[in-house]
């Protein structure tokens, strides 16, 4: 395997140009590298934007090198699913919160990923809707009982 076909390499090489130590771990499972360092405040940023920074620029590096190449995640010291996580427990409550008062609920702003997955989440429930509102970087979503 060459070091272009290998996600890990390609990323700890471009982390040590970047001045970082760090360790990653490549998935094949989930096409997936997870980065450990002591510096992950700094490679997750405020509100992730650092991460989906370096996700992008990996991304854009790998296809030039590699065109055939598939999308890879990265996420630093699991800040990715411990976010989602968190992300799908204020939806979920307010989604009872709607059920209850029948009244629309609007969430904290989202990065697309997130507002993605919520909706992914929340179309399983067939007595809410949800609609995403505003203009990024304040995107939204609006949970709606189903009349």
């Amino acid at each position: 395997m060459s070091e272009l076909s290998n996600p890990q390499e390609i990323l700890e090489d471009l982390l040590e140009k970047l001045g970082f130590e760090a360790t990653c771990e490549y998935s094949s499972e989930n096409n997936t590298i997870e980065i450990t360092t002591e510096d992950h405040a700094i490679l997750i940023g405020k509100r992730g934007e650092n991460l989906r920074a370096l996700q992008y620029i990996f991304n854009v590096l790998r296809r030039y090198a590699l065109p055939e190449s598939e999308f890879v995640a990265i996420d630093v010291a699991g800040y990715k699913k411990e976010r989602l996580e968190k992300v799908q427990k204020i939806a979920e409550e307010a989604v009872e919160e709607v059920l209850e008062t029948g009244q629309p609920k609007t969430l904290p702003s989202m990065n697309s990923f997130e507002r993605r997955q919520v909706h992914m989440v929340l179309a399983e429930n067939p007595d809410i809707i949800t609609e995403s509102i505003g203009q990024e970087p304040h995107r939204t979503i609006v949970i709606k009982k189903r009349d």
